[in-house]
């Protein structure tokens, strides 16, 4: 009987260790900020480098603008893109098969004011 009992507790032991292993490698692959149920592909999203507009400088007939820590101007290149419009909030990119509009985003844009 004792031997029964130290056998039963070391299959409890294992069984709870392979639940909460198998529970930290579902947990590691899910986005929790995702919808219910949605499997997102991680695989191209580490593969597809995503393109961040940092920062967009307006001066006198030249238009310089940071895309992921790359200084560009019209005409530049990055990656397959090339850089084709510089708007005020936003930027043109063109590749031989796409049309892609960055915009910089509201947390980005600095009001900066002189107090006299």
């Amino acid at each position: 009987m004792f031997k029964l009992t130290q056998l039963i507790s070391l299959i409890t032991v294992f069984f709870c260790a392979s639940i909460l292993f198998s529970t930290a490698v579902y947990s590691a692959k899910v986005d929790p900020t995702g919808p219910f149920g949605h499997r997102g592909s991680s695989s191209q999203m580490a593969t597809e480098k995503k393109l961040i507009l940092e920062s967009i400088i307006h001066g006198d007939g030249i238009h310089t603008v940071v895309i992921n820590g790359k200084v560009m101007k019209p005409n530049d290149t990055i990656g397959e893109y090339k850089l084709t419009a510089v708007n005020d909030k936003s930027v043109v990119l063109r590749s031989d098969t796409q049309r892609i509009k960055l915009h910089v985003f509201k947390e980005n844009i600095v009001n900066v004011s002189v107090i006299k």
